[in-house]
This record gives structure tokens, C-alpha cells and sequence, in this order.
């Protein structure tokens, strides 16, 4: 297993691979004149890949310290196969596209390339559609991490995490027909398998994010409490019963006429064990 000190740097080092192969791959399609279509589609595709990467690799950077809350996060989401495949989907669509350019300069898109590139839209789409998958993924992802750093009041922001929970289940449902789509897709029997292995490996990714994003909405850790001399302590929720809420404790110590309680307790109980009187 990784050294959990590594983690974080070695998603930094494989965002930042990532992000240099679509920029690349950008650059290259960009510089290509009155280019067909499907070009101009990936180019899209790119530009929101290349958006959601900086901004992780912004995110991993500032949460880089040991121990951080991110550590945790990324050794439950192991997302480093999700940015190589992102990667690898900007080196073969730049190779790709070298090769079907061959012929245009950066003023004129040549008569015979523009032939060539329409032959290749099905693979100009499939692209398309894989890394606008695989973009889609790391952004729920991103998400989900900025909300375990920042969610010291999950009931205050609730909503986000149910919105985020529902995000994920969307997504994981789209990658679900994604699945079972690629045997009525054009190309061959390797480019489908590929296709299947990509949808199964976001899936996995999409769920991990997913368990991670509920375990911090429902999840309480503290640690040990002391009272003494007639002191007042809690830990917990007070009010209305949450359900879901998975709670760890450490050790209690109460003397001297102190009380203390640790889990869930309602208003009224609250208000008789802590009320003056």
C-alpha cells in the first residue's frame, strides 16, 4: 500500500501529467484554422478538462499538508486512474490528430485533411464523449472534496451534501448505460473494451466519492472528555434526532458533582440534565 504521507503528492504529480497532456492536446486543435466540426467539439471537451484539472491541482496543493483532512479523502478515493486515463485520452487524440493534419498550416486547413477528419468523427465523438466523462468525474470529485474541508456544520450546509449525494448517484447511473453502450458503438473490439474498462473505472471512482461525501455528512469523531468540579460537557447532537449519524467517542471522565452526556439527546432532556435548578 502507498505510504499515506505519499498520497496527496503522488495525485499532484499524476493532475499535473494530466493537465500538461490537455493542454497540449488543446494547443494542437487550436492552432488549426477553419477546422471541421468535430474538432471544434473536442475542443470544448478540452477546455472544461483543462479547467477542472487546474482547479484540483490548485485544491490538492493548498490541502497538501500531512495528516490534512485531504489525506483522508484521497486514500478513499483513489483517483490517480481517472487522471491517467484523462492523460491517456489527450496523448492519443493528439496523436490522432497530428496524424489526420498532416497536410494543413496554421492558416488553411487543407481539402484532403478535412476529408480525412470527417471519416474520423465517430472516433472525434467517442473522444469527446470519454473525456467529458472522465472530466465530469473529477469535478464531482473536486466537489466532494471541498465540502469534507469545509463542513465543521453539516447541518448548516446540508443541503450541499444531499445535492452533491444526488449528483453522484446521477452520474453513477449515466456511467451505469455508459457500460452497456459500447457494443452498439463504431471501431473495433479493443476500442470497445477500452470504452467498457474506462466506464467501469469512473464508476468505481464515482462511488468511492460518494461513500466519502456521506461518511463526512453522517460521521462524528471525538475524542476523549474530562469534567471535574461540578463542570458541564457534551458531545454530540442536541435537538431534533438525526438519523444516519454514525458516532465514535473517546473516553469519558466525569467527578465532582459534573455532568456530561456524548451522542444524541432531545431538547427537553438537555434542558432537565443541564437547566439550573
Amino acid at each position: 500500500m502507498m505510504d499515506p504521507l505519499s498520497v496527496t503528492a503522488s495525485v499532484i504529480a499524476v493532475t499535473t501529467l494530466a493537465l500538461q497532456s490537455c493542454k497540449a492536446a488543446y494547443n494542437l486543435a487550436d492552432g488549426l484554422a477553419e477546422a471541421p466540426q468535430a474538432i471544434a467539439r473536442s475542443k470544448a471537451s478540452l477546455t472544461e478538462t483543462q479547467k477542472t484539472l487546474g482547479a484540483l491541482q490548485q485544491t490538492l496543493k493548498a490541502g497538501s499538508a500531512p495528516h490534512s483532512e485531504l489525506e483522508a479523502v484521497l486514500r478513499t478515493i483513489d483517483l490517480n486512474e481517472t487522471l491517467m486515463s484523462a492523460k491517456r485520452l489527450c496523448d492519443e487524440y493528439t496523436a490522432a490528430i497530428a496524424r489526420f493534419t498532416s497536410h494543413s498550416t496554421e492558416g488553411k486547413f487543407s481539402k484532403r485533411d478535412r476529408l480525412v477528419v470527417n471519416l474520423q468523427e465517430s472516433k472525434m465523438n467517442k473522444f469527446s464523449k470519454e473525456l467529458g466523462d472522465c472530466q465530469r468525474t473529477m469535478s464531482m470529485v473536486l466537489v466532494s472534496i471541498n465540502l469534507t474541508r469545509t463542513a465543521d456544520d453539516v447541518r448548516r450546509i446540508g443541503d450541499q451534501f444531499q445535492a452533491q449525494e444526488q449528483a453522484l448517484a446521477d452520474l453513477d447511473a449515466h456511467l451505469r448505460n455508459r457500460e452497456t453502450s459500447p457494443a452498439s458503438e463504431e471501431g473495433s473490439a479493443s476500442d470497445r473494451n477500452a470504452s467498457l474498462q474506462l466506464a467501469a473505472e469512473l464508476r468505481k471512482v464515482c462511488q468511492e466519492a460518494l461513500a466519502a461525501t456521506e461518511a463526512q455528512r453522517t460521521g462524528q469523531k471525538f475524542g476523549d472528555m474530562s469534567t471535574d468540579d461540578q463542570s458541564l460537557a457534551m458531545q454530540g447532537i442536541v435537538g431534533e434526532a438525526q438519523g444516519g449519524v454514525e458516532q465514535s467517542f473517546g473516553r469519558m471522565t466525569t467527578s465532582k458533582n459534573s455532568r456530561a452526556f456524548q451522542g444524541q439527546i432531545d431538547a427537553a432532556s438537555f434542558a432537565m440534565m443541564f437547566g439550573k435548578g
